[in-house]
């Protein structure tokens, strides 16, 4: 039977850990996902791995010294792909039960569920396949769905508050006669950022505003080979996302790709650039209900904390204007 084991590595990866048994129980475990939670590592997952339909969704806490602190808690029954993600005060957790869709449950620092599951999408597929991260105000919950004609899958999301409210209607991020499944996300400081396989063989991704809103279209992650991709993942750096993949040629390996920039980045070739100087008092005159103000690592700014230097300023025009603030 699988169990769940983890080990500890630093940030020059040396492994601190021979092994670390998270839960062995024997009926088996399976599909672990992880988050860091302020003191202690919380750890979700599916038992028994035996059983197709209705499987427990259980967590438990690892502190920093790899000591494992709880013995499975209960949030839930479920059937595929449990994921994880911390606000600042509690864990939430989501799965795909079959036939019936999205379901989350929020877990507290003392690694015990707090208010009842929660559906947050019902789905027309059966294996949803949920991904989680958590924003600056709101999670972003996204999953794979039949389209309404049910006849491809597309990528879905839906915001949800820290204290459990549907936040807008869900979002359609992937659409079209294409399928689009496996999807997974981060969350750069600003911006969402989605990836997902698209028809077996692409990775593709698109950019969220915090708010929800897609920014820009789909585009092409990976080469455009017609090689088997799956299982995509995707973590913002500090100006760069590493998304990385499993692709087969003659076995699985795993691949990676560090272009996709966090934010507009200066050589955009697609956008006409122009320029200006203007002193910060002149600055409102730019800025449109559209507009948002990018610094040169290409991280969204408030305008309220911007100090002399090189911004970008795109609109929903897509004008994206270089401006030299001075003052």
């Amino acid at each position: 039977m699988a169990d769940i084991f983890g080990v500890r590595v630093t940030a020059d990866l040396n492994i601190l850990d021979s092994l670390i048994i998270i839960s062995n129980s024997s009926s088996g475990q399976t599909e672990p996902a992880v988050t860091f939670a302020d003191e202690n590592y919380f750890v979700a997952w599916l038992d028994p791995a035996s059983q197709t339909r209705n499987a427990s969704v259980n967590v438990a806490r690892v502190d920093t010294h790899g000591i494992v602190l709880d013995n499975g808690v209960f949030l839930g029954a479920g059937d595929y792909h449990p994921d994880i993600a911390f606000d600042g005060d509690r864990c939430l957790v989501v799965w795909s039960e079959e036939f019936h869709g999205v379901i989350g449950r929020y877990v507290n620092a003392a690694c015990l569920p707090e208010g009842n599951t929660m559906e947050i999408a019902l789905t027309l597929g059966c294996s949803t396949e949920p991904a989680v991260v958590f924003g600056t105000l709101n999670y972003l919950v996204v999953w794979a769905d039949y389209c309404s004609t049910g006849t491809s899958l597309d990528v879905l999301g839906q915001l949800l508050s820290t204290n459990g409210q549907l936040i807008g209607d869900r979002i359609l991020i992937a659409g079209g006669g294409a399928v689009q499944e496996r999807p997974a996300v981060a969350f750069d400081g600003n911006d969402f950022m989605v990836v997902w396989v698209e028809d077996a063989d692409k990775i593709c991704g698109r950019y969220l505003t915090v708010n929800g809103t897609p920014i820009g279209e789909e585009f092409l992650i990976s080469n455009d080979t017609p090689y088997e991709r799956q299982y995509p993942s995707a973590a913002a750096g500090t100006d760069k996302y590493l998304i990385a993949w499993s692709e087969y040629h003659d076995d699985f390996d795993v691949y990676g790709n560090l272009d996709v920039a966090i934010g507009v980045a200066e050589t955009n070739a697609s956008l006409p650039v122009v320029g200006s100087t203007v002193l910060w008092s002149q600055l409102q005159k730019y800025l449109a209900a559209d507009a948002r103000i990018y610094d040169i690592l290409g991280r969204h700014v408030s305008t309220r904390k911007i100090a002399p230097g090189v911004y970008f300023l795109k609109t929903e025009e897509k004008i994206l204007q270089k401006i030299v603030v001075i003052r």
